[in-house]
């Protein structure tokens, strides 16, 4: 591909500075069909050299080779007679058959077309992939045959099935064209054309003064062409890792990749993140048996979609302590042991520190009603924002004609919020646990009593006409108090001793 452009932008180059018509200029561009048939010819030669010997051929793939090779150095040579008879300057009779040079240049032209086949083939395989899929599945003979004669390595490519759709392709399509465009462009400005001028004046020093060596003016021409032809090899990378980045960046901000603004942005991305990490890493019926209706990457449609809740919750504390994950519990046990790993991973290579790591990392307690348990990071202050929910005026979920108000309406925005329902589902379990652990097993029954019957008048939608709701706060801040009390109190006590005996 380099060379062949490299020739055709050094034909424009010279074809402007010289003035030539487009008639001349097209007559030095089609040697480019020469450049093509004799670049393949080589590369065959070297398939043979280099390949051949180490891999197992059928009778069918060494004749196709063979006469891969013989019929394109015949071309080539029939190539080299018509292209060398069509630049000369008058008509002329040439093994017996005499004709102008744009007659012998339509004769070069017709071969070449022949040459360059396979070369229009291919590039209709790689616009439509499943055609190519098609062709190289085939199990017709002459298919097969064909394959082997134009395309003999074809029967070593793997993933022959795997192909992009054609709007994926189309959006390759405009990336790749857009890249060669912009390079076949700065080249020629700036690698090419640049050298036109200097070439024309060393040419003419050989023809107008007597005495030139021509083998010195080839080595000043090469000396000069020969890095503008390495840095035009290697200035494709450059400009890939470019356009990479222009299409990574407008990807990215299409997907929103990193549109972060508030920590609250994290946290409701991050409840979307299990069932994005299903859709890509796990087949569609991971999770039940093959075929199963339960498969729980196709109840995305159902009533309980990741959007609605994380808890499932109707708004009845009964549901947040029972419930503290949907029916797609798989999920997000499946992510947290993904999200550990990684987590994991940073604390191993001190990216993170220890309380960073206990932070970021899903939780998982024995005895307890639930597979795991949302990291900190996520449910951390929410309590407060659940507070303020349940102090906010009351003509905020008042009747304003009635002034009566029910429990929907003032648990409606503790209701909407995901973050918050998970919060309020593990302080009421930790909570239970933290006071029957305090009081022990005299206790126990009270306990349980008494959140079974905070349990009736949530799920009875009686909770706001038995309690009073607004001074929550006073409460838990007595509860957190006796939390860091216990704290406090962990890092004075001693390891019990080990007995001697």
């Amino acid at each position: 591909w380099h060379i062949v452009t490299f020739y055709l932008l050094a034909v424009i180059a010279f074809s402007r500075e010289l003035v030539w018509g487009w008639v001349e200029t097209f007559q030095v561009a089609s040697a480019v069909f020469w450049i093509y048939n004799s670049l393949h010819l080589c590369w065959a030669l070297l398939e043979v050299w280099a390949s051949y010997p180490g891999i197992h051929l059928t009778g069918t793939e060494v004749c196709g080779s063979v006469f891969v090779i013989v019929a394109r150095f015949l071309l080539l040579v029939h190539q080299s007679l018509y292209l060398l008879w069509a630049l000369s300057s008058s008509s002329t009779t040439y093994l017996g058959n005499e004709g102008s040079p744009t007659f012998w240049w339509w004769q070069y032209i017709w071969l070449s077309q022949l040459v360059m086949l396979p070369y229009y083939i291919e590039m209709l395989i790689q616009l439509f992939p499943p055609l190519g899929a098609k062709i190289y599945l085939s199990q017709s003979e002459y298919v097969q045959a064909f394959l082997n004669v134009f395309y003999p390595l074809s029967r070593l490519y793997v993933g022959k099935e795997v192909q992009e759709s054609l709007s994926h392709t189309s959006v390759y399509v405009v990336f790749w064209a857009s890249l060669m465009v912009w390079k076949l462009f700065f080249s020629y400005v700036f690698e090419v054309y640049s050298m036109v001028l200097p070439s024309l004046q060393l040419t003419d020093d050989y023809l107008n003064y007597p005495g030139q060596s021509f083998a010195k003016m080839l080595l000043l021409l090469g000396m000069r062409w020969l890095p503008q032809f390495i840095v035009y090899l290697i200035d494709m990378s450059i400009w890939y890792a470019a356009w990479q980045a222009f299409a990574g960046t407008s990807v990215g901000l299409s997907d929103h990749l990193g549109d972060v603004r508030s920590f609250e942005d994290i946290r409701h991305t991050f409840g979307k993140a299990p069932e994005n990490f299903c859709k890509k890493m796990l087949s569609p019926d991971a999770g039940s048996r093959r075929g199963s209706s339960a498969s729980f990457l196709g109840a995305s449609d159902n009533e309980l979609s990741e959007k609605t809740s994380l808890l499932q919750a109707d708004g009845k504390l009964h549901n947040y302590v029972n419930r503290l994950l949907d029916v797609r519990i798989q999920k997000w046990v499946m992510f947290s042991a993904a999200w550990n790993e990684i987590i994991d991973h940073f604390r191993n290579e001190d990216i993170i520190s220890n309380a960073e790591s206990d932070n970021l990392k899903f939780s998982q307690f024995d005895g307890f009603s639930q597979a795991i348990y949302l990291p900190v990071f996520q449910t951390a202050g929410v309590i407060d924002n659940v507070l303020s929910e349940l102090e906010r005026p009351s003509d905020e979920y008042r009747d304003p004609r009635t002034g009566s108000f029910s429990d929907d309406n003032f648990f409606e925005p503790i209701n909407i919020h995901i973050t918050m329902q998970t919060a309020v589902a593990e302080i009421w379990e930790l909570g239970s646990y933290f006071f029957l652990q305090v009081f022990g097993q005299v206790h126990s029954d009270d306990i349980n009593a008494m959140t079974l019957l905070i349990s009736k008048w949530f799920e009875g939608g009686q909770a706001t006409s038995k309690m009073k709701l607004e001074a929550t706060r006073k409460v838990f801040a007595d509860f957190v108090g006796a939390i860091q009390l216990l704290h406090k109190g962990m890092k004075k006590r001693k390891a019990k001793s080990k007995s001697r005996a």
